[in-house]
């Protein structure tokens, strides 16, 4: 199938969403480059972008695509300003295509740090290739949908990402919270990583707080949590 049809099937499947030019060139890339062979179904709808399921030569992948002209473009330019990846236009695809570029190299430090993520594959302009988490049958539910056997093993681990990724990555994710983890089984994925920051950043310390305090929130509810005792424990010695 050409990468055209491609394009028609996957207009179909978002209701006639109408893609820009430069969506429709980088989704040319990917495809030309085998990246992306074909779609089969969106995942999630969200204010900023869509993310599909894919295939291709890495067999099942996500593929997100963010909108240029319909995204929340003051929530995007309040994040980026604090740490570009390079920089930045003020023109609004400017801006779009800086944020897929920082969400894909956040995904690529943290995945390289040791915490659980989709594992980044490829970015062109507002598109980015990662691994597909999920059944062949259907995408991982959020956390917050999940059904959860042992919360107290899921909190652990969340608990220890939020510690590798502030103490060894140097990162705070700056939007954690019960809407950006997938469970799958036995794995907890943390994903939606396009705000997150330097640990030395300014605004840091703030984020981390209310990251703190929405997964304690989250787990208080069935699991012993203490928010100064997780927030001592993701910071260790550093602070």
């Amino acid at each position: 199938m050409s990468w055209e049809a491609e394009v028609e099937k996957l207009l179909s499947i978002t209701e006639g969403e109408v893609f820009e030019k430069a969506t429709l060139k980088a989704l040319w890339k990917l495809m030309n480059s085998g990246v992306i062979e074909r779609f089969e179904f969106p995942i999630s709808t969200g204010k900023e972008g869509n993310v599909f399921r894919a295939r291709g030569n890495h067999g099942m992948v996500a593929v997100k695509i963010y909108r240029i002209n319909t995204a929340t473009f003051r929530s995007i330019s309040k994040y980026l300003m604090y740490e570009p990846p390079q920089k930045v236009k003020r023109d609004r695809r400017s801006i779009i295509f800086a944020w897929a570029l920082k969400e894909f190299n956040n995904l690529r430090k943290l995945d390289r740090a040791g915490v659980r993520v989709p594992k980044p594959i490829a970015r062109e302009g507002n598109i980015i290739v990662m691994e597909y988490i999920g059944t062949e049958e259907q995408p991982a539910p959020l956390l917050k949908d999940a059904a959860i056997e042992n919360y107290e093993e899921v909190f652990s681990r969340l608990r220890e990402y939020m510690r590798i990724m502030y103490q060894e990555a140097g990162l705070v994710h700056a939007d954690f919270s019960e809407y950006n983890v997938l469970v799958n089984g036995d794995d907890v994925v943390i994903i939606d990583v396009g705000q997150t920051v330097s640990r030395d950043n300014p605004v840091a310390m703030e984020f981390l707080m209310r990251d703190v305090r929405n997964i304690a929130n989250f787990f208080r509810k069935v699991v012993n949590v203490d928010e100064e005792e997780l927030l001592k424990y993701v910071v260790g010695d550093s602070e």
